[in-house]
């Protein structure tokens, strides 16, 4: 016993010295991350990463560790160091202000702290705020993001057409465009309005290598000067046009959400109590109970209005019902061909053949 006291006690010195070497390598990240952005240079090096991933797969096989784990542990490690780089305050060339309606919520707070370490002039509107603001207040904003739900877009973005300069930048950062895709593209016909979808939740400590898509609704100046005023911030920026939007975001969220929301409700219908299924749990059931428990962890109003408010979601929901059939009849077969063929199709297809 005491042997194994002794081995524990060592271990656990061994475990404080690399969570305070992590944190010798995060303050020198920080330091890193002041000089990029004094020098003005971009936050990430592609091929360093690679070649840092490379390295970290090769020390681990050497020490007798899987190569897999060691580039898990790597990736963590940039990540994290991304992060902390990225939070580094990069002075923008021309200083904004910047009304964030609906600034209170979760996404709201998310884009107030992202965008204000840029050190533009930021104000919130919300009555949650209790500052006493009003649309009112978005008169003399450059620019003005709408983070509402989807269902009260519409209703302001036709109230701050009234309201702002002509001049300013308008754009929403909802889920789905199609509910108010009429009042996107009637007021980008006459001035700077465009729409934007951060694909990261309000947890994230910076945009660094995080996709975000600017959707063009017919004022390319505006989806320019969205993409100008992200792309500090070190996001993966995709521009599109808005009318494509809702059609991808059916396959990206709808599907994933609706996917995994089936799953978990089969379990909670099978009758097996949960800790059972883990005490037998595969590799890929793992992987998946991962991914269930944050989606399920989701506020369900927001998912429901993903899913119910999206004009492509019927051709999604009839392309899932064939596909389930169509695997469950190749399940069902005599022979293992059709199920094959399924598998390798959807391999090439995520292979990129």
């Amino acid at each position: 016993m005491d042997d194994i006291e002794y081995l524990s006690s060592g271990m656990r010195r061994i475990d404080d010295a690399i969570l305070e070497l992590v944190g010798e390598r995060l303050k020198i990240s920080r330091k890193m991350g002041a000089a990029k952005a004094a020098a003005g240079e971009g936050m990430r090096d592609i091929v360093a990463e690679r070649a840092t991933l490379d390295r970290f797969r090769a020390l681990a096989d050497m020490i007798g560790l899987n190569p897999e784990a060691g580039e898990e542990f790597c990736r963590i490690l940039l990540e994290q160091s991304l992060s902390v780089q990225a939070s580094a305050p990069r002075g923008p060339t021309e200083k904004k202000k910047i009304a964030i309606v609906g600034g209170q919520g979760q996404m709201g707070k998310m884009m107030l702290r992202l965008l204000g370490r840029a050190e533009h002039e930021m104000i919130v509107i919300d009555p949650v705020a209790k500052n006493g603001r009003s649309l009112a207040d978005a008169a003399d904003a450059d620019v003005v993001i709408v983070s509402l739900p989807i269902s009260s877009v519409s209703g302001v973005l036709t109230g701050l057409d009234g309201i702002c300069r002509e001049d300013a930048l308008i754009f929403d950062i909802s889920s789905l465009k199609s509910p108010f895709i009429g009042v996107l593209t009637d007021m980008a016909s006459r001035r700077r309005v465009c729409s934007v979808h951060p694909m990261f939740g309000p947890s994230v400590r910076s945009m660094h290598g995080r996709n975000l898509i600017v959707c063009d609704c017919g004022c390319p100046e505006a989806a320019e000067m969205a993409v100008g005023l992200m792309k500090d911030q070190g996001a993966e920026i995709k521009v599109i046009p808005v009318g494509e939007h809702d059609r991808c975001m059916s396959y990206v969220l709808g599907l994933s959400h609706i996917v995994n929301i089936a799953f978990f409700t089969v379990l909670e219908r099978s009758g097996i109590p949960f800790p059972e299924l883990c005490s037998v749990a595969s590799t890929t059931f793992d992987k998946m109970i991962d991914t269930n428990m944050s989606v399920a962890m989701e506020d369900p109003k927001l998912y429901y209005e993903i899913q119910h408010l999206n004009v492509s979601r019927d051709m999604m929901l009839s392309e899932l019902g064939d596909a389930i059939h169509a695997v469950s009849d190749a399940a069902m077969s005599e022979g293992p061909e059709e199920f094959r063929d399924l598998m390798l199709r959807g391999r090439g297809y995520l292979e990129g053949q």
